[in-house]
């Protein structure tokens, strides 16, 4: 668990359903808040990342060899988050080689849309590495 799991205690849990199925957890803290994606059909819920409410940004960490999709080398993220965010407007994404600073609004606008239904994941925007370029910063690490 990284420092940004730890959001205090927990004031409020809310559950959001979509239309195949999925559900998203929020969970809200005092400064921040996890999100975390409930597949229909799978028991695991898997962490989208960690919103951290003073600086309005997501915090998202990827391992490259298991997210990045390979066909378009690109990286996804849930369209119905960033459509309906109000509590941040930008993602630091961090994998093992590097580390973006990306508006919301540029995944929007630019990304395109995958989405696996067959194999049970939520409706995507995938950014090219190459379009990330521009964002990317000095990890500190």
């Amino acid at each position: 668990m990284s420092s940004q799991d730890n959001i205090g205690p927990t004031v409020k849990t809310l559950f959001i359903d979509d239309e195949h199925g999925n559900k998203l957890q929020v969970c809200t803290g005092d400064k921040r808040i996890v999100l975390y994606l409930l597949l229909s059909g799978n028991p695991k819920k898997k962490r989208l990342g960690v919103i951290t409410k003073s600086t309005k940004t997501m915090f998202i960490k990827r391992k490259r060899m298991i997210h990045l999709f390979r066909n378009g080398n690109a990286y996804g993220f849930n369209e119905y988050v960033l459509s309906n965010a109000k509590l941040f407007n930008k993602i630091k994404l961090t994998d093992e080689q590097c580390e973006w600073k990306i508006p919301v609004s540029f995944i929007l606008e630019h990304g395109s849309y995958l989405h696996f239904k067959k194999q049970g994941f939520e409706l995507q925007k995938f950014v090219t590495l190459s379009q990330l370029e521009q964002f990317k910063t000095n990890p500190n690490f």
